[in-house]
């Protein structure tokens, strides 16, 4: 079993190896760690582990961040948490583990084992999407953090981009787009979820658009109840009607 460990705390990184070659020193295999959510995407990316042992809190890009981004075929997971062990279930449902920090190395095992059930069994990696992760999150009473950056992709690999580099984001054809002075790179989050991590610094003007207050100009009403935004670069995005005034008493207008 070839496993990747992603901690942002180097002495439970250690831990955890240390843990794991007690439990099973011949048959699992660590092919790297990871502090930072980032590296441990291409880390993801670079050695194709069948396990990670992913730590939720972590940073800017947190364990559910990671999960979200990891490229397919994705790898089992077993998350690492500081809350209460009340969402196996959930965890079961979604073919997921977690372990409750501090690890102890009898619940490390039992985790282990499972994945290894899982692994030898005909379809062992379910996919998981952004709503079965939000269900896990909201099992274990997650909250994601703001960040003042966020991951966008970058040929195969991921980047963090500053959100004040962001004019809007734009969803379309199922994928959404980050608006820049130097281009348009693809996020794996929502319009509701970027909606809800940046609230106060973007507003939803449409079903389609997000756009950073700091970059808007002016607005302009188009005479059948919704309105144009023009942003100062000189883009126009349209307001819907549904939209109009909420828009408008948000940027105090």
């Amino acid at each position: 079993m070839r496993v990747l460990i992603v901690d942002d705390e180097s002495a439970a990184r250690v831990r955890l190896a240390s843990l794991l070659e007690e439990i099973d020193a011949a048959g699992i295999e660590i092919v790297g760690e990871a502090g930072d959510g980032v590296s441990a995407l291409e880390l993801v990316r670079q050695h194709q582990p069948d396990l990670v042992l992913l730590d939720i809190s972590m940073p800017e890009v947190d364990g559910f961040d990671v999960a979200r981004h990891m490229p397919h075929p994705r790898p089992l997971v077993i998350f690492q948490t500081a809350f209460a062990e009340y969402a196996l279930q959930a965890f079961d449902h979604e073919a997921l583990d977690y372990v409750v920090k501090p690890v102890t190395r009898p619940r490390l095992a039992q985790a282990i084992e499972r994945a290894r059930t899982r692994l030898t069994a005909q379809d062992p990696r379910k996919d998981w999407d952004s709503g079965s992760l939000d269900r896990l999150g909201n099992a274990l009473g997650y909250q994601p953090g703001r960040s003042p950056r966020v991951l966008v992709r970058a040929g195969a690999a991921h980047r963090l981009l500053p959100l004040s580099d962001v004019m809007r984001f734009t969803a379309g054809e199922g994928v959404v787009y980050a608006h820049t002075a130097t281009g348009q790179p693809i996020t794996d989050y929502t319009l509701a979820e970027l909606e809800t991590r940046t609230a106060g610094d973007f507003i939803r003007v449409s079903r389609a658009d997000l756009v950073n207050v700091s970059y808007i100009e002016r607005i302009k009403s188009n005479g059948d109840g919704s309105a144009t935004l023009i942003l100062k670069d000189g883009t126009e995005v349209r307001v819907s009607r549904r939209r109009t005034s909420e828009v408008r008493n948000a940027l105090e207008l």
